[in-house]
């Protein structure tokens, strides 16, 4: 029995890359460019036999979806368990800005990187949990079929390392690409990873 899974990271947006994860305060959509990337994918989800489409309730999933299957017959299901990592109060700010404002804060995040809580947040590993709680809830719902998960690049890397038993603290070492596509098949001995940050050929 096996059950295949396609995860889809969202398109390119305006946000600035250099601040932390806005979902709590801000909701940007796709730019142009994320919009093109999204319909790139379009034939090659076309010609996949989907069971289901879930996706994270942020706008930038949403758009993904909805341009990647515009003609497509499944409608999506948005699922928060496929959020983003939630940053708290630090959500919006840059790096250099939590230094300034929350010193003792960031000393314990570079102390134990995996427990700490951001003011707010959650800890690297209860973030961990609960997007793989997801994707056991969903394995045990789709046995041998195939579904897309349109989401971030904090849930896909979670989600990879779970799979591949990579140790947490490892986690940024795998670079998800905007708009790239990495597939898991679940089978009943172990997952096996098909393809990681593949982008579309455009075609």
């Amino acid at each position: 029995m096996t059950t295949r899974c396609i995860l889809l990271r969202h398109g390119e947006t305006d946000y600035p890359r250099n601040r932390y994860y806005c979902d709590s305060k801000e909701d940007p959509p796709l730019n142009l460019t994320g919009r093109k990337q999204a319909r790139d994918w379009g034939k090659f989800l076309k010609d996949i036999p989907l069971a289901a489409v879930y996706v994270s309730p942020s706008r930038r999933t949403r758009e993904t979806a909805q341009t990647a299957m515009k003609d497509g017959h499944l409608n999506h299901m948005a699922m928060k368990s496929l959020q983003e990592r939630g940053f708290g109060t630090w959500e919006g700010m840059t790096s250099q800005e939590i230094r300034e404002d929350f010193p003792d804060e960031w000393q314990d995040l570079r102390d134990n990187a995996l427990n700490f809580h951001p003011p707010g947040g959650e800890s690297l590993v209860d973030f961990s949990a609960r997007v793989n709680d997801t994707i056991q809830l969903l394995l045990a719902r789709h046995p041998d079929q195939t579904i897309l998960i349109v989401t971030h690049v904090g849930p896909i890397r979670m989600i990879v390392s779970a799979a591949l038993a990579v140790p947490l603290e490892n986690y940024k070492r795998l670079v998800v690409g905007y708009c790239s596509i990495t597939e898991i098949e679940y089978t009943e001995s172990w997952p096996n990873l098909i393809s990681f940050s593949r982008k579309s050929d455009g075609s």
